[in-house]
């Protein structure tokens, strides 16, 4: 019993985290100068047009779906 109890936790933790971090690696954070690449693809999860946006200064990059 408290094998299911530890490893249920252990799953609602890495979940709720692993939403976290992807959510950020690709939305990223809205400030910033970001400016659109020519880089666009189909993202294999969703489906739909993703154009890829660089903040020349830091080279941080987000990843926003084509409208």
């Amino acid at each position: 019993m408290w094998g299911q109890i530890v490893i249920s936790a252990a799953v609602l933790v890495f979940a709720v985290i692993g939403y976290f971090v992807w959510d950020r690696r690709y939305r990223g954070n809205v400030d910033g100068n970001f400016k659109p690449t020519n880089e666009v693809f189909k993202d294999p999860t969703t489906g739909k047009l993703t154009r890829v946006y660089e903040d020349p200064s830091t080279g941080k990059r987000q990843y926003r779906e084509e409208a």
